[in-house]
């Protein structure tokens, strides 16, 4: 299988890296994606074992009007829903990585226009997402707090979701502030 980062098969679409240095960052990170959503997008989430891929959803559930209280790693239930100002599916796949275990949750039931579906540990599931989907990688940094996260789309929504970040980067967001460890 390729690595989750290998988007070869979508040349030109745009990227973003960048560094989150605090947990506060990887919030109002995750909050200016929720801004951006809308219904139908897909967001597979990537990475290590407690490299924020919850924290992240928790800020894009912010964006999308939900408390971030509200969401938990659904681990052990799969799949949880978020009722915001559109539904918020959000999927944990750490447990299953048997294919056809994946296979019967019926996520392509839940890629609709009037929801969007966040998945943790999407990697054990690229080849069944829809074509347009926001990939998020993320990467534990040398220190306890920083993450490095890589944001690619792989079709022309996903890729304007990019773009979007991009002309509007964190550190025009109050929360985020540039601090002094960097």
């Amino acid at each position: 299988m390729s690595s989750p980062t290998d988007l070869s098969q979508t040349p030109g679409l745009p990227a973003l890296t960048l560094s989150l240095d605090s947990v506060e960052k990887t919030l109002a990170f995750g909050e200016q994606i929720g801004h951006i959503l809308t219904g139908g997008d897909v967001l597979a989430l990537t990475g290590d074992l407690g490299v924020g891929k919850t924290l992240i959803t928790r800020g894009i559930a912010l964006g999308l009007g939900i408390p971030a209280e509200q969401v938990n790693s659904p681990t052990f239930t799969l799949i949880q829903a978020y009722e915001g100002r559109i539904p918020v599916i959000h999927v944990d796949l750490y447990r299953l990585e048997n294919p056809s275990a994946i296979a019967q949750l019926g996520l392509e039931d839940y890629f609709t226009p009037q929801n969007i579906v966040i998945i943790e540990w999407a990697d054990r599931l690229l080849q069944a997402l829809p074509p347009d989907y926001l990939l998020i990688h993320m990467e534990h940094g040398k220190t306890e707090t920083l993450r490095h996260l890589t944001a690619k789309g792989t079709g022309p929504r996903s890729a304007h979701i990019v773009t979007t970040l991009l002309h509007d980067p964190l550190e025009n967001h109050p929360a985020s502030q540039p601090s002094s460890n960097r």
